[in-house]
């Protein structure tokens, strides 16, 4: 067995220290690029070690509180189907959770409302989902057992797989009648027609009707493998006695030699698309996609700091000022192939919501944002003012989202999967303390002044006749 400590410092137990640690790095000098107090702390606290059958293995020690999470991750995610066989991944993570060998289903029900534990998949985007347990360290030794054997020994009983397929067929059909759900999903469909990203993880009604329990059972066979697995352990535990664990079960999982298909860059193109949806009632919805910089460059976390920048101004200009949307946003979505979205959410003027969209890009280009300070009584100030506050508010935001065991493997597994490192989340601070009013105003013109954006406008057919269509495929904004 081979044990590689990853850090060399002691790590912190509670969470209210990283939280102010994160207030006090954040303000510190801009520009310096040493490491923070909160990496410094942190780092020892995570360790990598390899199972028998070489799966990796990153065990986070929190003894801050008694919860368990156990977190197996799939690497691969929707690069491993296709649009005709979409949802057989989540489907077969769903059967996982159905009843095993040893447990029925509704043993499973009893044992997790009675021990107050949940044993359940998730899906993390496009690229890896994972099977996860969450329990009190004390009925550990009671749960895991139930867990590894679903995992291991699936029952893939036919009663079972007819609910868990009626159940995804259900939530496929609610989407159909959501209209911004169908947007993204029409959106999608022409900006990643020919790229992996094209399957959706979830499936719809048609591939899911098309995939059969059979199916199901060979796809688990064939691609459930320690080659595109590893498993993360967040909580107070005996690191020795876990790896025992787990090298008497998971660590037996099979390496079949399952090879990921490498995830390129998709061809974006400037269009417009126009979808009817005859139930809005004069109520559109407006999103734009556009490529951005990939996750290991350091503009991507430039461009999560300025969408969130952007985002303000939008609310201000679309919503407050012209009264024209239920809400507003800015995303960036990292993922291995990248991208943000600009949203126009319950819209009755799709067509002059582009222009303000537009705005308040060019706003942000312009070096100016929200002035959140307040201190001049002007709406709008000067980046140099105000980007220590964004910096302190964006950082805070972050890691309220880690203040569970269950939050912070998350963030493990993806620095796993996307960095090939699962303390990336660590670097965090550094990289967002380090960013320049520059760094902003130039992403920003780069990807989206002078990005190539695939719109979408989903409303009725008297909202969409109004569109003009050249409005949506040049950029309308004056940057001064």
């Amino acid at each position: 067995m081979r044990i590689h400590a990853l850090f060399k410092k002691a790590g912190l137990k509670s969470f209210a220290i990283l939280i102010l640690l994160a207030l006090v790095s954040c303000v510190s000098e801009p520009g310096k690029t040493d490491s923070s107090e909160f990496m410094k702390a942190n780092a020892d606290t995570i360790k990598a070690y390899t199972l028998d059958n070489g799966m990796a293995l990153i065990v986070k020690k929190n003894s801050a509180n008694q919860i368990f999470n156990l977190k197996v991750v799939f690497k691969g995610g929707v690069a491993l189907t296709t649009p005709a066989d979409a949802g057989i991944e989540a489907l077969t993570l769903a059967m996982l959770n159905r009843g095993s060998q040893k447990y029925t289903y509704g043993d499973l029900q009893k044992i997790q409302y009675e021990k107050s534990s949940s044993i359940a998949y998730t899906m993390s985007g496009y690229d890896y989902s994972s099977f996860d347990l969450n329990t009190l360290d004390k009925y550990w030794n009671e749960l895991y057992p139930v867990f590894s054997d679903l995992l291991m020994n699936p029952a893939f009983l036919a009663g079972q797989f007819a609910e868990v397929q009626n159940d995804m067929k259900v939530l496929a059909q609610k989407k159909l009648a959501d209209q911004y759900e169908v947007a993204i999903s029409k959106l999608h469909g022409s900006m990643f027609a020919g790229h992996p990203y094209a399957a959706e993880f979830a499936g719809t009604l048609e591939s899911l009707a098309s995939i059969s329990l059979e199916d199901v059972k060979k796809y688990y066979a064939e691609k459930f493998d320690a080659d595109r697995m590893f498993v993360v352990a967040v909580g107070n535990f005996d690191e020795k006695e876990l790896i025992r664990n787990l090298n008497g079960t998971i660590g037996k999982i099979a390496n079949k030699g399952v090879k990921i298909p490498e995830v390129a860059r998709y061809v974006p193109r400037a269009d417009l698309i126009l979808e009817t949806f005859p139930k809005a009632k004069g109520v559109s919805y407006v999103r734009g996609d556009y490529p951005i910089a990939d996750v290991a460059s350091p503009d991507f976390a430039v461009q999560q700091l300025a969408n969130t920048m952007l985002g303000e101004i939008l609310f201000s200009i679309v919503r407050t000022d012209h009264g024209a949307c239920y809400s507003v946003w800015s995303n960036a979505h990292g993922f291995k192939n990248t991208y943000g979205s600009l949203v126009v959410y319950k819209t009755d003027q799709p067509n002059d919501s582009k222009i303000w969209v537009d705005e308040a890009i060019a706003l942000l280009a312009s070096g100016k944002t929200m002035n959140i300070k307040g201190d001049s009584g002007e709406k709008y100030a000067d980046l140099s003012q105000t980007i220590n506050a964004y910096k302190n508010k964006f950082t805070n935001t972050f890691f309220s989202g880690q203040q569970t065991n269950a939050q912070t493997a998350a963030q493990i597994a993806s620095g796993y999967v996307y960095y090939d490192n699962p303390g990336e989340y660590l670097k965090f601070i550094d990289k967002i303390k380090n960013i320049t009013p520059n760094d902003i105003v130039r992403v920003v013109d780069k990807y989206m002044v002078n990005g190539t954006l695939t719109w979408i406008v989903i409303g009725d057919e008297p909202s969409l006749a109004k569109i003009d269509k050249a409005r949506f495929l040049k950029f309308t904004g004056t940057v001064k």
